[in-house]
C-alpha cells in the first residue's frame, strides 16, 4: 500500500480504493467515474440491487460482497456511504489502520477542484435536472463529464460518464453538510425548501449554506425565479447572478447579458418534452440553462424522448381503468407539486395515494404541511416510517402523522402481500391513479401490488414476476421442483419454488420477497442430514449452488475463508494442501459448510466450531453480522443463533502444522473407517442424535432393531444409527421407521432417541404425531 506522501492530484494515496456502501445512488455512479477515470476501485455493499450491480460491473468495478475486516488495509483509501455507520465493521477496520477516509461528498469535492465545475442543487429536483443534463450531453454528443445521483430510466444512458472534459456537471448534496466544501465555476440553484432537520436546526442555517455556496461560485450562478430565490439572493453574489424560470404562459427565459433571443427556444423545448408538470418544466429550463455554456444548436424535440430518473414518475403498470406510478417525492412540496402533475395528467381519474414516510425526523418536523400535500389525494393511505439509520423518536411515527391530518384519517396499512391484494381489490373498480410516494422502500410494495396485477392474481406468476428484474440472469428459479433427487436420501416431494441465488443480492432478494409474499423458506446445502416430506415444501428452497457460494480462500496463518456452499471434504482438501492439520475429520461428512455451521456437525471426535474464528452471517431481520466464535452459543447438533438466520460462510483456523503425507495419512484413515462402518445405500447419515452417556447405534444394535423396515426404509445392517433407502421408499416410509425404532429402544431401554436429520418444514414432533403406527417387519 502506497505511503501517505504518495498522493495524486486529488490527494489520494496511489493503490485501490475501497467504496463501502457502494450500492447508494449517489456512491455507485461515483464509483464507476472513478473506475473509468483510471482509478482502481472495489466496492462492498451487502445489499446491492441488481441494476446497481449491472453498471458496475460493467464499468469495471470489482465487488466483494464478503469483505473481511482484516482485509481492509489493503486499501490505500475508504470511501463511505452517510448510510454507514461508524459502528460498521469495515469503518472500523479501516479507522483503526489508519485510512485516508472520505465521505462521497468528500470525494466529489476533490474531483470537482480538478475541473471546471458546474454544481447543480437545491432541496427538490437535482437529480432529475442532472438526468436532463446527462441526456442532452449524450444526445448531442458533447464532451463534458458528469455524475448524476440516481439511475436514468433510459438504459442508453449512463449514471456518470467521463470524457476527459475540463468540465464536470454534478448534484451536490446538502443533507451531511458536505456542500460547504464546493466552489463551483457555476452554480445552478433549483429551490430552497427547510430539509434534513437532523441536520440543518432551522430553515435560516439552511439558507446560509446556499448564500455561502453562492459566494464561493467563480464564474455565475443560476437561480430559479420559483419562490423568490431571485429576489432573496439578488446582491449576495460576487458573481453575475441569472435567472430562470417559467412566466404566465409558460414562456421560459434565461436572462444573459441581456439576450433572451434563446428564450422561446427553452419555452418550445420544456413545452414539448412536459406539457404538464410545472416540476419538470422548471427542471427542464435548469437543464437548458446549463447547456447554454457548450452548445445552442438543438432541436426543440431534444428533451422529448428523456425517460426520466428511476423511481421519479414511474408509470408502473397502465389499463383502462389503472394507471400505477411510483415516485421518490418525500417532502411535502415534492408531494404537492407531484400530485398536481398527476391531476393533470389523468384527468379523470380518482387519485389514490400511498405514502411512505422518511425518517422519523422529517415526520415530526413536517407532519403538518405532509397531511396538507398529501391531502390533494382522494384516498390516502399510509405506511410505516422507513426510518433509515434513525431510531424511531417521539411524534415522528406514522400514528402522529395520520393524527395530523383534519377531518377524515388516512388508512394505515402493513406492508405485505395481503395489503397488497386487498389494495389491489379496492382500485380496480373505477378509473384510478394509484400513486407508490416515498423515498424509503416503498418501491419494493409498489412492486408487490403491480406484480399481483400482472399476474391475473396469480400467486406463483406474480411472486416470480416480481423476482424477473431483480435477480440476476444466472440466478435460477423455478415452482414445482422436484426435490429428492437433491438429497442424498432420495425421497420427498418437491419446492413450491425453489432458487440457486448467484450472490448475496440474489439472496436478499429472495428473502426479500419471501417475507412479502409470506412464504416460509429453507436453506440446503448437499442434501444430507436432510428428510423432505412427501408432500414437499410450501414456500421456498434455497440452494448455495455458484461458484461465488463455494469459494474456499487460504488467508494466511492457518486461516481459511470459506463460502456457504463448500463442500466440507473440499475444504479439508484445501487445507491438507498447504500443510494444515485439524481438518482432516471433514474429509467424510457429506455435507456444505452452511449446514455443517448451522447444526456445528461433527466427526472423530471432533467439531466444525472447533475451526471457526468468525462466521458471516444473516440474522433473523436480515441484516449481515460478521461474529466471533464468541458470539455463538453451539452445542452438540445445533448453534443457536444460526439455526435463526444463515451462515454465509466462516473464518477457520487451525494452528496446526504437518506434514503434508502426515495429513493425507489421517485422512486415509478416517476415510477407511467409514467405508468399513456406514453404510453405502442412500441415507441421510446419522439418524438419531447421541443420547447422554450412550450411542444410538449402539442402542439399535444391542436390542436387535437393525434390519427393521417399512416399506423400502430399513434400518441398516452395517450401522444401526442409519435409516437407508433400499429403492423406492418414501419420505412416510422413514418417518414411520423413526417412529417404530423409538418406541422399540424406549420399550428395551428406557432411553428415549430424538433425530437428528432435519425434517424440512416441519418439526419431528409434528411429523410423528401424524403419522399411524403400522406393523413393521424384520
Amino acid at each position: 500500500m502506497a505511503t501517505s506522501k504518495q498522493v495524486d492530484a486529488i490527494g489520494l494515496p496511489a493503490g485501490k480504493l475501497l467504496f463501502i456502501g457502494i450500492g447508494g445512488m449517489g456512491m455507485a455512479p461515483l464509483a464507476g467515474w472513478m473506475q473509468q477515470s483510471g482509478y482502481s476501485v472495489c466496492g462492498y455493499d451487502d445489499d446491492l440491487q441488481q441494476p446497481v450491480r449491472n453498471f458496475l460491473t460493467s464499468a469495471g468495478v470489482e465487488l466483494n460482497e464478503f469483505l473481511l475486516a482484516d482485509q481492509v488495509d489493503e486499501y490505500a483509501a475508504v470511501v463511505y456511504s452517510s448510510a454507514v455507520g461508524e459502528s460498521h465493521p469495515l469503518y472500523v477496520a479501516a479507522k483503526q489502520a489508519g485510512l485516508p477516509m472520505l465521505r462521497r461528498g468528500e470525494l466529489l469535492y476533490r474531483v470537482a477542484e480538478t475541473k471546471r465545475f458546474i454544481a447543480v442543487v437545491g432541496s427538490h429536483g437535482k437529480t432529475t435536472t442532472s438526468g436532463m443534463i446527462a441526456h442532452l450531453i449524450e444526445r448531442l454528443n458533447l464532451d463534458v463529464d458528469y455524475i448524476l445521483g440516481g439511475f436514468p430510466s433510459d438504459p442508453s444512458i449512463s449514471p456518470s460518464s467521463v470524457k476527459q472534459s475540463e468540465w464536470l456537471v454534478a448534484e451536490v448534496d446538502e443533507s451531511d453538510g458536505t456542500i460547504d466544501l464546493f466552489s463551483p465555476e457555476r452554480t445552478v440553484i433549483l429551490n430552497i425548501d427547510w430539509d434534513h432537520s437532523d441536520y440543518y436546526g432551522s430553515e435560516d442555517q439552511l439558507e446560509k449554506t446556499f448564500l455561502d455556496l453562492i459566494s464561493r461560485t467563480k464564474e455565475s450562478v443560476f437561480v430559479s425565479v420559483e419562490s423568490g430565490l431571485q429576489e432573496r439572493f439578488s446582491g449576495t453574489a460576487k458573481v453575475p447572478i441569472y435567472s430562470f424560470g417559467l412566466e404566465g404562459d409558460f414562456s421560459a427565459t434565461v436572462v444573459e447579458n441581456d439576450e433572451v433571443k434563446i428564450g422561446s427556444l427553452f419555452r418550445d423545448v420544456v413545452l414539448h418534452a412536459f406539457p404538464s408538470g410545472r416540476f419538470n418544466q422548471v427542471n427542464g429550463v435548469a437543464a437548458l440553462a446549463v447547456m447554454q455554456k457548450f452548445t445552442d444548436s438543438y432541436s426543440s424535440g431534444i428533451l422529448s424522448d428523456f425517460a426520466g430518473i428511476a423511481r421519479r414518475q414511474t408509470v408502473l403498470y397502465r389499463s383502462e381503468d389503472l394507471v400505477v406510478v411510483e415516485d421518490y417525492a418525500h417532502h411535502p412540496t415534492e408531494i404537492y407539486e407531484l400530485l398536481n402533475c398527476l391531476r393533470a395528467i389523468e384527468r379523470g381519474n380518482q387519485l389514490v395515494v400511498v405514502f411512505q414516510p422518511h425518517r422519523y425526523s422529517r415526520t415530526r418536523q413536517f407532519k403538518a404541511e405532509l397531511s396538507e400535500s398529501l391531502s390533494l389525494a382522494d384516498q390516502i393511505i399510509l405506511l410505516p416510517v422507513y426510518g433509515a439509520h434513525e431510531d424511531e423518536l417521539v411524534g415522528g411515527a406514522i400514528e402522529d402523522l395520520r393524527d395530523a391530518f383534519a377531518g377524515q384519517s388516512p388508512e394505515i396499512i402493513s406492508m405485505d402481500f395481503s395489503a397488497a391484494c386487498d389494495l389491489a381489490e379496492r382500485v380496480q373498480h373505477s378509473p384510478t391513479t394509484l400513486a407508490f410516494v416515498g423515498a424509503g422502500d416503498i418501491e419494493i410494495f409498489a412492486g408487490v401490488f403491480t406484480a399481483w396485477i400482472r399476474s391475473g392474481a396469480n400467486f406463483e406468476i406474480a411472486y416470480q414476476e416480481f423476482l424477473k428484474d431483480r435477480l440476476s440472469p444466472e440466478c435460477v428459479l423455478k415452482s414445482n421442483e422436484p426435490l429428492a433427487n437433491k438429497t442424498t436420501m432420495r425421497v420427498g416431494g418437491a419446492a413450491r419454488f425453489y432458487a440457486e441465488p448467484q450472490h448475496l443480492g440474489d439472496l436478499k432478494s429472495l428473502l426479500r420477497a419471501a417475507k412479502l409474499f409470506g412464504l416460509s423458506h429453507f436453506c440446503m446445502g448437499r442434501g444430507s442430514n436432510l428428510l423432505v416430506p412427501d408432500e414437499g415444501f410450501d414456500g421456498l428452497v434455497i440452494r448455495f449452488s455458484s461458484e461465488a457460494w463455494r469459494k474456499i480462500e487460504y488467508l494466511g496463518d492457518g486461516r481459511f475463508w470459506v463460502a456457504a456452499g463448500a463442500r466440507l471434504k473440499q475444504v479439508c482438501g484445501q487445507a491438507a494442501k498447504v500443510g494444515l492439520a485439524g481438518f482432516e475429520f471433514l474429509e467424510g461428512i457429506p455435507g456444505s459448510v452452511g449446514g455443517s455451521l448451522r447444526m456445528n456437525a461433527g466427526a472423530m471426535g471432533s467439531w466444525i466450531f472447533d475451526l471457526v474464528e468468525r462466521v458471516i452471517l444473516l440474522d433473523e431481520e436480515g441484516r449481515v453480522a460478521d461474529l466471533p466464535k464468541s458470539a455463538f452459543h453451539f452445542g452438540y447438533r445445533k448453534v443457536e443463533e444460526i439455526s435463526r438466520g444463515i451462515a454465509l460462510g466462516a473464518i477457520l483456523k487451525s494452528p496446526e502444522q504437518s506434514e503434508v503425507s502426515a495429513i493425507r495419512e489421517c485422512i486415509d484413515s478416517y476415510s477407511k473407517l467409514r467405508r468399513a462402518s456406514q453404510p453405502r445405500d442412500p441415507s441421510a447419515g446419522c439418524i438419531f442424535k447421541n443420547p447422554e452417556g450412550n450411542y444410538a447405534g449402539k442402542l439399535i444394535d444391542t436390542h436387535g432393531i437393525k434390519g427393521m423396515r417399512v416399506g423400502a426404509a430399513e434400518v441398516s445392517d452395517v450401522h444401526g444409527n442409519f435409516i437407508v433407502n433400499r429403492g423406492g421408499a418414501t419420505a412416510g416410509d422413514v418417518i414411520e421407521l423413526v417412529r417404530q425404532v423409538r418406541a422399540a429402544v424406549k420399550e428395551k431401554s428406557g432411553y428415549v432417541l430424538e433425530p437428528e436429520v432435519l425434517l424440512m418444514g416441519k418439526s419431528w414432533d409434528e411429523a410423528l404425531a401424524e403419522e399411524k403406527m403400522e406393523k413393521f417387519t424384520i
